[in-house]
């Protein structure tokens, strides 16, 4: 049942990374998504195929490091200034999850926003956390699994 669970997950991986890239319209952050599902989804398909186990310290270490990328990806800023005087920050990685909007009369008050985003009220968009969540599952993935495997390997000798 796990090994099929696998197989699905990766197809579906495979379909929506692919999406990603096919709308990316070369954006960094389409292309990082994109690239990171249909890697690590061809991996998973590769584990349910070849019957291969992640085991439970693999899991764990996946749900970990899965964790920490999508908290670190908050050192990564989006900053735009659009539609005349408005200001936008996003925190996170692909996709700027934690935002700050504001909008002002001048460009100088803009600029003194820009000086002070901790003045700024936060908001989190929750899909974007889901998706960045799968991207880091999937990066965790694609770093987790091999090393398992090779790890196995010099169990065997």
């Amino acid at each position: 049942m796990r090994l099929r669970a696998c197989g699905l997950f990766g197809t579906a991986s495979i379909l929506v990374g692919a999406l990603a890239l096919m709308g990316s319209g070369a954006q960094t952050h389409y292309i990082a998504f994109g690239t990171a599902l249909c890697l690590g989804g061809a991996l998973l398909v590769w584990v349910a195929i070849t019957s291969r186990r992640i085991g439970r310290i693999g899991w764990l270490a996946i749900t970990a490091l899965t964790l920490a990328g999508l908290f670190l990806s908050m050192l990564v800023v989006r900053e735009d200034v659009c539609c005349m005087f408005g200001y936008h920050r996003g925190l996170g990685y692909p996709w700027g999850w934690l935002d700050s909007y504001a909008t002002a009369d001048t460009m100088a008050a803009i600029d003194a926003m820009r000086s002070d985003p901790a003045a700024l009220e936060t908001s989190v968009d929750w899909l974007k956390v889901v998706l960045d969540g799968l991207f880091w599952w999937h990066v965790a993935v694609l770093v987790v699994v091999p090393a398992m495997q090779v790890g196995r390997r010099f169990q065997r000798r």
